[in-house]
C-alpha cells in the first residue's frame, strides 16, 4: 500500500473547538491527534465556510497570518500560518474577506501557561476560494459524518448490534474508546442539537432555540424541515454509494494534472464535491494503483499511468 498522509476529516467548527484532548500513538512518526468529545480522531481536517477575518500580524519578510472562518452553522474556525507553513501563508495572502473557502489543514491545540482555556486552530496546507454550493455540499457531508459519530457514540458500550451494523474502521473504534476515556460525562444531546440546527440552516430555515432541546428529532411527518433534512442526508449517502466513484477520481486526476501529478490534499478537496470522503478516496487510489491506472511520480502526488 502506498504511503500517504492522514486523511482530511470533515468536522464542524463546534465539534473541533471542543476537541482539547491530545493523543499520540505508540508508533514511529505518529502525529499528535486531537480527540473530539464524540469520537473524532483528528490530525488533518477538511473544513469549509466563509472567510470573515484575515490579518497579517507579521510583516512582508516574516508574515504571520491569522484568519477566522464561519461554518454553515455560524460557529468559528481559527486559522494560523507563518514561517513554518509558508505554503499556507501564501495561500491565505491571496484570499479576500467574505469569500467561501474549503481548507485542508493540520489541527493544533494550545493552552497558555496563564490560562485554563485551550485554543484550537488549523494550520492550512491547501486552501482555495469556492462557490457557496460547494461549501453547502461539504456541509451536508460534514453533517452526515456527524450523524454517524452521534449514533455510534450513543451505542458504544450499550448496543453492540448498532456498532456492528455501522462497520466501524479501526480509526473510528480508536476514536470512540479514547473519547470515552478523555470525556466520560459528555452530553451527546448537545451534538444532536448541533446537527439539527445545521441541517435546518442548510434547508433554508432558521436555527431553532436549543436551550431546552431534548436531543430527539421530531417525526418527519410532523416537521417539514426535518423531512427536508433527512432527504439531504439520504442524497449524501446515495452519493457515497455511487458505483462510478473510481471513474470520477480518475477523470479528476486527468483534469487537474498540470504535468507533475495532482497533490493528494488538492484531489481530496476537489473530489469531496462528488461525495467522496478521505477513507473512500484512499481505497479508490489503492484500487486504481493496483489496476495500473495511476502511479505516484513523487510522494503523495498522483498521475494517470
Amino acid at each position: 500500500m502506498a504511503q500517504r498522509r492522514e486523511p482530511g476529516v470533515l468536522v464542524l467548527a463546534k465539534e473541533l473547538s471542543a476537541s482539547i484532548e491530545k493523543h499520540v500513538e505508540d508508533r514511529e512518526y505518529s502525529p499528535t491527534y486531537l480527540i473530539s468529545e464524540i469520537g473524532s480522531k483528528l490530525s488533518r481536517v477538511l473544513i469549509g465556510g466563509i472567510l470573515d477575518q484575515l490579518e497579517n500580524r507579521g510583516d512582508e519578510n516574516d508574515p504571520f497570518y491569522t484568519a477566522r472562518v464561519i461554518d454553515p452553522n455560524g460557529d468559528f474556525y481559527y486559522l494560523q500560518a507563518g514561517q513554518y507553513n509558508p505554503e499556507g501563508a501564501m495561500a491565505l495572502s491571496k484570499l479576500e474577506i467574505g469569500v467561501p473557502i474549503l481548507c485542508v489543514g493540520k489541527v493544533r491545540a494550545r493552552t497558555p501557561e496563564d490560562s485554563e482555556r485551550t485554543y484550537v486552530s488549523v494550520q492550512p496546507e491547501s486552501i482555495r476560494a469556492v462557490s457557496m454550493d460547494e461549501v453547502n455540499h461539504w456541509a451536508i457531508k460534514a453533517c452526515d459524518t456527524l450523524m454517524r459519530r452521534i449514533n455510534t457514540k450513543k451505542a458504544f458500550g450499550v448496543d453492540e448490534d448498532v456498532l456492528k451494523k455501522a462497520n466501524l474502521s479501526q480509526r473510528e473504534k480508536d476514536g470512540l474508546e479514547l473519547s470515552n476515556e478523555f470525556y466520560p460525562t459528555i452530553v451527546v444531546e448537545n451534538y444532536q442539537a448541533l446537527l439539527y440546527d445545521c441541517l435546518t440552516r442548510l434547508a433554508g430555515g432558521e436555527a431553532s432555540e436549543t436551550t431546552n432541546f431534548t436531543g430527539e428529532f421530531e417525526p418527519a411527518k410532523s416537521s417539514e424541515k426535518v423531512s427536508e433534512n433527512e432527504e439531504i442526508i439520504e442524497e449524501a449517502v446515495e452519493s457515497n454509494n455511487d458505483n462510478g466513484n473510481e471513474e470520477k477520481v480518475l477523470a479528476l486526476i486527468k483534469k487537474m494534472d498540470e504535468g507533475d501529478g495532482i497533490y493528494y490534499d488538492d484531489l481530496g478537496i476537489a473530489i469531496s464535491m462528488e461525495g467522496i470522503d478521505g477513507p473512500m478516496l484512499d481505497e479508490i487510489l489503492d484500487s486504481l494503483t493496483d489496476q495500473g491506472l495511476i502511479y505516484q511520480p513523487r510522494f503523495n502526488h498522483y498521475k494517470e499511468a
